[in-house]
């Protein structure tokens, strides 16, 4: 069953990476990531890139919390939903 991870970022370059990390050494691997990230100017697109991310664009002036996630549900695949900011980590491999 694929998950979509829908995590919310802007001007994360000091985790995002943790987060990605964690996801990758998940034991369950049938997911998608998918970045809403609403206009960083820092590296955290740059550092994304590196991962198997889906970005969606967000105006900055258009920024919600619900907008945001709305528009990366959206372009989501998955049966299950899962939603995080890009400062969060996972703690477990499961």
């Amino acid at each position: 069953m694929l998950a979509s991870l829908i995590i919310r970022a802007c001007n994360e370059e000091k985790h995002i990476a943790r987060l990605l990390d964690g996801i990758s050494q998940q034991t369950e691997k049938d997911y998608e990531i998918i970045l809403a990230d609403s206009g960083s100017t820092d590296r955290t697109l740059e550092i994304a890139s590196h991962y198997p991310v889906h970005v969606v664009h967000i105006q900055p002036e258009e920024f919600t919390f619900g907008y945001s996630l709305n528009r990366g549900v959206k372009q989501s695949r998955g049966e299950l939903i899962v939603i995080a900011s890009a400062h969060v980590f996972p703690v477990y491999p499961d």
